[in-house]
């Protein structure tokens, strides 16, 4: 007679699981230990500012689904997470009108081609912006006018910072975008106080100057603190712009002590955030503008 054998799954022993859960515990404790920790504070006298609103696409540490620039981005970064101001990127389109945009080539953030100085703004404006499948199950954000960023911000009871990007790839423009960029801005009213123009390149700021003789202008260092340090005392600039984690704390108070400002741009993580920080800059141009400010408050 034919025996029936019944196959049934094989228990994991308990040590097994205990191991497998103590092992996933640890993985917790030590992702939330990476995400939490950071040097004690020994300065808080510096701007939030969002950089590009409230970062860029990020899957980790922060989760962020939002395009740089985009309205729900900045939103986040004023309305939700805190920040005192924004840094952002503008472009002027082939017809005058100033664009917020991050990236060179509009196929690199959109389904159109080609480069915003040479398209007419009413291709641009609108256009839907592409993260790939995963972001865009989160977002349904387009690209945007700086004045409807700008008629946004009106209706604020206090005008935030303001950190502009400029953005030209054409140099027979610069006095061009200067003029359209500063009529913008004085069209709304915007304090000069509050708004800082930033570049890597003199010329271009300095057609900002001619525009606006108050005008605040930043160079960027571009990767280069040194030579930026020298650009900036020789046209007697505002301030420096550069890349925290390439930026040391004796070049920011060798800045500062030749009476320049400093912005430092980047930090997601608490720990990176609390070194620049601790660097003492006016001013953090963050990717984690909810950890920071949760780190100041």
């Amino acid at each position: 007679m034919a025996s029936t054998h019944h196959l049934s799954k094989r228990k994991l022993p308990l040590k097994v699981k205990l191991f497998i859960l103590a092992f996933v515990l640890l993985a917790l404790a030590v992702g939330a230990w990476l995400m939490y920790r950071h040097d004690e504070l020994r300065y808080k006298d510096v701007q939030v500012l969002g950089h590009a609103g409230s970062g860029f696409f990020s899957p980790l540490n922060p989760f962020n689904p939002l395009p740089s620039n985009s309205m729900a981005s900045i939103k986040k970064a004023m309305e939700q997470d805190g920040a005192d101001g924004v840094e952002i990127d503008v472009q002027l389109s082939q017809d005058g009108v100033p664009i917020l945009y991050h990236d060179v080539t509009l196929e690199s953030m959109t389904s159109a081609n080609g480069i915003i100085d040479n398209l007419p703004a009413a291709e641009v404006v609108g256009l839907k912006y592409k993260g790939g499948f995963f972001y865009d199950l989160f977002q349904e954000e387009e690209i945007i006018a700086l004045e409807t960023l700008l008629q946004h911000f009106s209706t604020y009871s206090e005008l935030p910072y303001l950190h502009i990007d400029l953005r030209n790839h054409n140099p027979a423009r610069h006095l061009y975008y200067a003029h359209t960029l500063m009529a913008m801005l004085r069209k709304y009213d915007y304090p000069l106080p509050k708004v800082v123009f930033i570049s890597p390149n003199p010329d271009f700021l300095n057609a900002f100057g001619e525009v606006e003789p108050e005008a605040q202008l930043m160079i960027d260092t571009a990767g280069n603190f040194e030579q930026a340090l020298q650009t900036a005392q020789r046209h007697k600039f505002f301030g420096i712009c550069a890349n925290g984690r390439n930026t040391s704390a004796e070049q920011v108070a060798r800045a500062k002590e030749a009476g320049l400002k400093v912005a430092l741009f980047g930090g997601k993580s608490r720990s990176r955030i609390s070194k620049m920080i601790n660097m003492k800059p006016d001013a953090i141009q963050t990717d984690n503008v909810a950890a920071m400010r949760d780190m100041l408050d």
